[in-house]
């Protein structure tokens, strides 16, 4: 069975500033790059010897996280333009409370059902989920039974999850994603299994400066600094 490691890229600037991302292209922070480094040398650990390809998405955020562990393991990072963030229209640049002021209620909203609610402008969460999905698929069948890295951002990890678990994509809030996080999942044609979730054990162990933080929390608590 194939094991497939999806991972999410460090802290960005704009992770750090609470600001919505998107499809918007903003580099790894300091702390991003150092988090990123903690990765590695984890994954290193773990050893990645089997694994046939590491993809990424193109922004930058993933493709600097996905080139480290590259060049880890010895393999080029390829990138592949669908596993990119969700488009989120006219939020993309804003932090949240800039848009809880001009979008009065539409953040609380798409966080309770971005299926019914899409940010405005944005792109809506089932052509997402085929968009991220169907790359999951076309990268499975070019190496067909071999283990795979793939860098991505917190909406398209947990919607891949969700696809794997057979999950109603709405529900894709429900999982957490924090920056550098480690999912593995082991696919093949009959069974489906996740192994582990959101694992940021590397960053516990760097100090607490490089741990885990929410910057985009709301009152429910159910959002992340995926976006």
């Amino acid at each position: 069975m194939a094991r497939y490691h999806l991972i999410r890229h460090g802290e960005s600037l704009w992770n750090g500033e609470r600001r919505i991302q998107g499809n918007q292209d903003p580099p790894l922070s300091p702390r991003g790059r150092r988090q990123a480094e903690r990765l590695v040398a984890h994954l290193d650990s773990h050893g990645l010897g089997r694994v046939a390809a590491v993809y990424t998405s193109p922004l930058r955020r993933a493709a600097e996280t996905a080139a480290r562990i590259g060049t880890a393991i010895g393999l080029p990072a390829l990138p592949e333009p669908d596993l990119r963030e969700m488009a989120l229209g006219k939020w993309e640049g804003m932090t949240v409370a800039e848009i809880r002021a001009l979008f009065p209620g539409t953040y609380e909203r798409w966080l309770a059902d971005p299926l019914a609610h899409p940010a405005p402008g944005g792109e809506p969460l089932e052509a997402f989920a085929r968009r991220v999905t169907g790359a999951f698929d076309r990268m499975r069948a070019a190496h067909p039974g071999n283990d795979l890295v793939l860098v991505s951002h917190g909406g398209a990890i947990k919607a891949l999850l969700c696809h794997i678990l057979e999950l109603p994509v709405r529900g894709l809030f429900r999982i957490k994603q924090d920056n550098t996080a480690v999912n593995i999942v082991d696919v093949d044609d009959v069974t489906r299994r996740v192994v582990l979730v959101n694992d940021t054990c590397h960053l516990a162990e760097a100090g607490a400066d490089l741990s885990p933080r929410d910057v985009l929390t709301d009152a429910a608590g159910v959002a992340d600094q995926a976006f």
